[in-house]
């Protein structure tokens, strides 16, 4: 069984107090499975004292022999709308991460789930700052976040042992950010995402009036600066896959040919299926496995 703990943290630049270290190891039966708790930071980007957070630390991490040891990290991003809840439940997250540890697909990793919520309707974010910097969601994950993850817990704290993965706009955003932030995050894994980003009702509250608007949406529509940026990225590992039936099938496609065009190492599938759960539940080991690929703990 999975263990569920709700703890609430504060999040300050300097480490992480004491109090908001993990809970005590889980009992002895469990040691077959990670953990999964749920945390509670403060988020001033985003005007939250309690944005909701879950970390997955994998078996054995809390064992004595463990102390000294230090785990990559992967941030599991949901879609809209969606919380940090999903991957874990409709996900089925954490079973896959402890099959594949066990099996040795994947090494032993530390997985963060964040809710991404932000001015958008419904909370929609795309994960990214809003136009008039009310609702920096972008600017929590890369700063606030990983920097409470890393003094929170035993993390290795390089780009390459740090990777995204996200499905629908989380999988937009997965490829973002490890095209515009490559000294946070070296690997992206990406299910059914948009990767030209258009404007709707629903991104308003985001991308604001034009003409500035439009162009927000754009710098962050992969599809649009991606050629650009890549001369800037270090040989990122990029893995994006589809359903052939999902109305995102098109832009993948262009998205594969652009990399291959360029000369970019990259993976990308398209499997039958379409954008639902069914679909994202069956194909998250082939993204934990390309952006771990690279990854060891120490």
């Amino acid at each position: 069984m999975i263990a569920v703990l709700l703890v609430t943290a504060t999040l300050q630049s300097s480490p992480a107090p004491a109090t908001s270290a993990p809970a005590p190891a889980a009992p002895a039966t469990a040691s077959a499975h990670g953990t999964i708790r749920r945390y509670e930071i403060d988020a001033p980007e985003l005007h939250d004292s309690n944005r909701a957070v879950r970390v997955y630390t994998p078996p054995g991490y809390n064992d004595p022999a463990a102390a000294a040891r230090r785990y990559p990290v992967v941030y599991v991003l949901h879609g809209w709308p969606g919380s940090e809840g999903n991957w874990p439940g409709m996900g089925h997250a954490t079973e896959t991460a402890d099959s594949m540890i066990a099996s040795g697909r994947i090494p032993s990793v530390l997985l963060v789930f964040p809710n991404g919520s932000g001015k958008g309707f419904l909370g929609r974010s795309l994960w990214i700052d809003s136009y008039d910097g009310s609702s920096k969601v972008e600017t929590f994950l890369t700063h606030r976040l990983v920097s409470w993850v890393d003094s929170t817990f035993r993390t290795i704290r390089s780009p390459q042992d740090r990777a995204v993965v996200g499905l629908s706009d989380g999988g937009t955003a997965a490829i973002n950010l490890v095209l515009q932030h490559p000294d946070v995050f070296g690997a992206a894994g990406s299910h059914s995402a948009d990767l030209r980003v258009r404007r709707t009702y629903s991104l308003g509250g985001v991308a604001g009036p034009d003409p500035g608007g439009t162009k927000l949406l754009q710098e962050h529509s992969p599809l649009e600066y991606a050629a650009e940026a890549l001369k800037k990225v270090d040989s990122p590992v990029i893995y994006f896959d589809c359903g052939a039936d999902d109305e995102s099938v098109a832009e993948n496609r262009e998205f594969d040919a652009l990399l291959t065009k360029l000369g970019v190492a990259h993976t990308y599938r398209e499997f039958p299926g379409t954008h639902e759960w069914k679909y994202w539940r069956s194909h998250l080991p082939a993204s934990l496995a390309a952006v771990t690929a690279r990854m060891h703990d120490e």
